[in-house]
């Protein structure tokens, strides 16, 4: 099962970020990131021209709540 972290990161376009951003991060089986959302649930490319880093995990989701995941961005405020 895939997994779905809250997180902090920031991205960078070749130059330093101004802030921090916060929203989603969805991992596979073996801990690869296979796909990045913003604070609202929107996906980020990841082929966006850009470097993504990660800051700290905010929080984990159980498979109930990954299933659930547009009712998982409500409760959490999203939206």
């Amino acid at each position: 099962m895939n997994s779905v972290d809250k997180i902090q990161f920031f991205l960078f376009y070749g130059e330093v970020p101004e802030a921090a951003c916060y929203g989603y991060m969805e991992m596979n089986q073996d801990g690869n990131m296979i796909a990045l959302y913003n604070s609202y649930g929107e996906e980020i490319d990841l082929f966006g021209g850009h470097e993504m880093v990660k800051v700290r995990t905010l929080g984990k989701f159980n498979d109930e709540d990954r299933d659930n995941f547009y009712s998982l961005l409500e409760s959490d405020g999203v939206g």
